[in-house]
């Protein structure tokens, strides 16, 4: 009998503190936050044959993707984020969002098997107006200067690592407007009905291809107005990406802090590691 006593009195100590001190063998896979740090890179050019500033390579994407998920990031959508606020899903404890501008063919050449090959996920914002070009004019699917046929984007967009966000169909230019700017001497009204079409008939253009309205907007060179921005929210957009460089802080149930959301651009002449650095030392 005191031989029971003796081992229930040495182990009811180590069975208690078992239950009250975490287990520090398992990562905690979803934050219960209601607010949290949100970093957003943003990609234009896969390419092999070239280097610069909005260009990478293969080898960089994938030393990409294998640096964040060793840095303890993992990947989402802006879907998932934009229901996070919503209060209706749950993100993992350090989630990222990977954006591609323009919609370059190339996204889907290289990015996208390098994506299912480490289970990664990105948004690609294509310029709708070179995505007819290419579709119309029969000259598309070459990675060197094609851009993402509507087809594609479906394609795309149907294997859940994916999502199509609207980047304009015609204003991502610098002249005569700059991006989504106001022309010196327009009429608000007028400046209004402009952009609105624009925008409609890229949303129009992408829904019609069997995707998703889009619910995210990425300003062209990140050019902004105070009456573009309450014209996309009036438009049904959730989340406004923009070209200003920061890490994000968004509170669930709080909508306005996607409204104006920064982005890393991945500069070509990075190193991954340069990449990690540059986000967490913000």
């Amino acid at each position: 009998m005191r031989t029971f006593l003796f081992v229930v009195i040495i182990l009811l100590p180590i069975v208690l503190f078992s239950f009250v001190t975490p287990n520090h063998g398992y990562e905690t896979k979803a934050s219960t936050d209601e607010e949290i740090t949100l970093p957003i890179i943003m990609y234009h050019r896969v390419l092999n044959s070239q280097k610069g500033k909005y260009t990478v390579s293969e080898k960089q994407l994938e030393s990409d993707f294998i640096a964040l998920k060793n840095a303890g990031y993992e990947t989402v959508l802006m879907r998932e984020v934009i229901d996070w606020i919503d209060g209706k899903g749950t993100l993992p404890s350090k989630p990222i969002v990977l954006t591609f501008d323009d919609g370059h063919y190339n996204n889907m050449h290289y990015a996208l098997p390098l994506a299912k090959k480490h289970n990664a996920k990105f948004m690609v914002n294509p310029v709708t107006s070179f995505s007819k070009f290419s579709e119309t004019s029969n000259d598309h699917s070459n990675p060197n200067y094609s851009h993402l046929t509507f087809s594609q984007m479906k394609e795309m967009q149907d294997t859940g690592l994916v999502e199509i966000g609207n980047h304009t169909h015609a204003l991502h230019k610098f002249k005569p407007r700059y991006g989504i700017a106001q022309v010196n001497g327009e009429n608000l009204d007028t400046y209004i009905k402009t952009i609105k079409k624009d925008i409609d008939t890229a949303q129009d253009l992408i829904e019609s291809s069997g995707v998703p309205r889009p619910t995210t907007f990425a300003y062209p060179f990140g050019k902004s107005t105070q009456a573009g921005k309450e014209l996309l929210i009036e438009m049904g957009f959730r989340a406004i990406l923009t070209c200003n460089e920061g890490v994000n802080t968004i509170k669930q149930g709080e909508v306005e802090s996607l409204h104006r959301l920064r982005r890393y651009n991945r500069d070509g002449w990075w190193t991954s590691d340069k990449l990690i650095k540059t986000i967490e030392q913000n």
